[in-house]
């Protein structure tokens, strides 16, 4: 079970990103791009990017591809003569569009689905329903990814600025929330011999620790 410091902790950081969202919102809709405003919306998608990326592929890595998104992303709306409002709809997409890759890969022939693989971590072996019902949820999550960014352009192109920055900026983390509530709420009535705590992927990589390259090497 969770410790009661690890519960206050995580509570912090909901609360805490949930303000960002708002703050962002607030700062989307209230005036035109300026390089500060540009700074409060890249800086900390930069610095989570980075090291989701140093964590695959190295620190130099995560830099180099950190820097290049930076730099493209705000020259994009000059040079392209973009509208600089996209800046702000920028952490959406990119990070939407990399989940869907990063769930989507693995449904490829030869390839174990991600929400297949993380129920084996968990659970150990699993029945011919599970493997093919969780095969079913990574297709769902893709689409899901997919969709968000879908959405996006379309209300970016014919609703208000008002209605796209509160899709991108305060609804996003509760409409994973909400899949991810329906599809536990689902699992576990369809499933009922296939118990298994909400937590139990998350927890289950928080005691993961990373591999060192000599350990891989050797």
């Amino acid at each position: 079970m969770p410790s009661r410091g690890s519960k206050i902790g995580a509570i912090a950081i909901a609360l805490a990103f949930l303000g960002y969202q708002f703050f962002i919102h607030k700062v989307t809709t209230s005036g035109p791009l300026t390089p500060v405003t540009a700074a409060l919306v890249l800086i900390p998608f930069v610095i989570a990017a980075g090291w989701a990326i140093a964590a695959e592929l190295g620190l130099r890595w995560a830099l180099f591809i950190t820097a290049s998104m930076t730099v493209l992303g705000v020259s994009s709306a000059g040079i392209l003569g973009l509208p600089p409002t996209l800046i702000f709809g920028l952490p959406h997409m990119v990070t939407n569009l990399f989940l869907m890759w990063f769930f989507g890969r693995t449904l490829r022939n030869g390839r174990e689905p991600l929400i297949t693989s993380i129920a084996r971590r968990v659970h150990g072996s699993l029945t011919a329903d599970i493997e093919i019902y969780t095969r079913r949820i990574t297709y769902v999550w893709s689409l899901f990814f997919l969709l968000q960014v879908v959405v996006s352009a379309g209300l970016y192109i014919f609703a208000p600025l008002k209605a796209w920055s509160m899709f991108i900026n305060i609804l996003n983390a509760p409409l994973i929330a909400l899949v991810f509530l329906c599809e536990y709420s689902y699992r576990t009535l369809r499933y009922r011999d296939h118990r298994s705590s909400i937590f139990s992927g998350t927890q289950f990589y928080s005691r993961e620790k990373p591999v060192s390259k000599s350990s891989k090497t050797g």
